[in-house]
């Protein structure tokens, strides 16, 4: 018979004793981060079709690039930005159930104002997006220790 131990540490702190974030901590701040990552980038595409496509004579200029870094040669419409950023982070509530949040330390909510405001700073300076930004972005802005950068 085997007796089941409770555990009264949560398994997403660090080690009491040396610091180290456990292997859960990093994998679920590292699917965090990926997540994140693509829902920019989506975001940034879907507003990129909008933006090529008003005029039309910018589809031919814009010449086979990748939709999400229209926004860096041409500057988006407020009302396009409003609408197609009002619903990019959608999936992030679902994403982070109460007990996957919890144990990030972060809500849902923080994550969408996070993004939101990440994506507008790209607009507004016409820079493209780099993971590394938003790995930065996400770690200043919530205070997420996130796994070290592989190259």
């Amino acid at each position: 018979m085997t007796a089941t131990v409770p555990v009264t540490a949560s398994p997403v702190a660090p080690c009491p004793a040396c610091g180290a974030w456990s292997l859960p901590a990093l994998a679920e701040r590292s699917a965090l981060l990926e997540v994140c990552n693509v829902l920019v980038v989506t975001a940034l595409a879907s507003l990129g079709r909008k933006i090529v496509r008003q005029p039309r004579s910018r589809f031919k200029e814009f010449n086979g690039r990748p939709w999400h870094v229209a926004h860096t040669q041409w500057r988006p419409d407020v009302k396009d930005v409003d609408r197609t950023l009002d619903s990019a982070w959608d999936v992030l509530p679902a994403l982070l159930s109460a007990r996957r949040a919890d144990a990030l330390g972060i809500s849902a909510e923080q994550v969408v104002t996070c993004l939101d405001e990440y994506v507008r700073l790209l607009l507004e300076r016409g820079l493209e997006h780099e993971p590394s930004s938003l790995r930065y972005w996400l770690s200043n802005r919530l205070g997420l220790v996130l796994p070290e950068e592989h190259s």
